[in-house]
């Protein structure tokens, strides 16, 4: 059965998916779903639109493109982890100018999708709201008025629609030349501390942490573990579906999870938002990736790879052992073996078994359940 919150959010999904409002972004991607975010977040952040490279292919907003891994590491970084936030858009499909690029969402646009943010809000009805740029604030003035700039009101915290709207800059990389990353980051661990305070009364299922890393190493340490059994070398599939594995052993040795990564369902099974694939070499100096007409392999440079028990020395004994019991059963498989396989787990199953019962759509849905530990 779906409650209450969830059948509304499902339904106006549905009415985004149709809309044809606007003629230049009819072949463009409705990015709305249950991949934004929980529907209990306190804390709602809103882009401009989809990026061309981004939330167009991925259908993730701020998720594939340089503004999506400017954003995931800058709520990394002051301990806020997608499992705990709604992440949306003014305008909810990408515009493209004349030669296919990104362009500005016009005045009508932004007109056109307001009712969808606003019903938006509605429906989640979270105790802050986060605009990020010029275009987002806009779009909140056409739900209920305000006179905020974003130059003058960054960083500030605003009575606003029953909520508290706080503008910030867009993390493209245009807008860090008028704010920089340091400054951003700045603004970011103000949106952590203003949501611990405010700190809603009623029971969510997570709480935002403030001053501490979601992940932080853990990540890094757990592939570069499962790496470091394949010395010549895994798929990019492979390793999306070996991490998620080891997460299911874990939770079933262990009951908690490895690492707090947003793990969601797509067509081929699941994937690690955090393990995008431009981030892999700065999450872990060594990686070397290979593409060929088979797609995309890593493995790593055995000049810089150190010892294993120093290189994941953040691991506990429990963790390292899900971890190798999971590469050693799976690592010889085939792609399409591991595909299978995540398909039967347990989290997996479950979701597939949600989405028959409620009859739509989960893609992007998170698989895996966010646990700080000692909650």
């Amino acid at each position: 059965m779906k409650n209450d919150t969830e059948a509304k959010f499902l339904e106006l999904v549905e009415r985004v998916q149709a809309c044809r409002k606007c003629p230049r972004m009819n072949e463009s991607a409705r990015v709305l779903g249950l991949g934004c975010g929980p529907l209990s977040a306190s804390v709602v952040f809103i882009g401009e639109a989809p990026g061309r490279l981004g939330a167009d292919g991925s259908h993730l907003p701020f998720h594939g493109d340089k503004s999506g891994h400017n954003f995931e590491s800058l709520i990394e970084q002051v301990g806020i982890s997608r499992y705990q936030v709604f992440v949306t858009n003014a305008v909810l499909c990408n515009p493209k100018d004349e030669t296919g690029n990104n362009a500005t969402p016009s005045s009508t646009e932004i007109s056109n999708c307001a009712p969808f943010l606003r019903e938006q809000l509605e429906i989640l009805n979270p105790d802050i709201v986060v605009s990020l740029g010029a275009v987002a604030l806009k779009a909140c003035s056409l739900i209920a008025p305000h006179k905020l700039t974003l130059k003058a009101a960054v960083r500030t915290s605003n009575d606003w629609f029953g909520k508290k709207l706080i503008p910030i800059y867009h993390p493209g990389q245009r807008a860090m030349v008028h704010r920089s990353f340091a400054n951003q980051l700045a603004d970011y661990q103000f949106i952590a501390e203003s949501a611990h305070r405010t700190g809603r009364r009623k029971k969510r299922p997570t709480e935002l942490a403030t001053g501490r890393s979601a992940n932080g190493g853990k990540l890094a340490n757990v592939t570069r573990r499962i790496l470091e059994q394949q010395p010549s070398g895994l798929s990019y599939f492979a390793l999306h579906k070996l991490y998620f594995l080891a997460e299911v052993a874990h939770m079933e040795a262990a009951g908690e999870r490895l690492t707090n990564a947003y793990v969601i369902r797509q067509k081929d099974g699941p994937y690690c938002v955090d393990l995008h694939l431009a981030k892999l070499p700065a999450m872990i100096p060594g990686i070397l990736v290979d593409r060929d007409a088979d797609g995309v392999r890593l493995r790593l440079d055995p000049q810089r790879c150190f010892n294993i028990n120093e290189a994941t020395s953040e691991l506990t004994e429990t963790e390292a052992k899900s971890i190798d019991q999971t590469v050693h059963r799976y690592g010889p498989m085939s792609d399409a073996e591991l595909k299978r396989v995540t398909y039967l787990s347990t989290p997996m199953r479950t979701l597939l078994r949600k989405e028959k019962n409620l009859r739509v759509n989960l893609f992007n849905a998170a698989v895996l359940p966010y646990k700080e530990k000692g909650v």
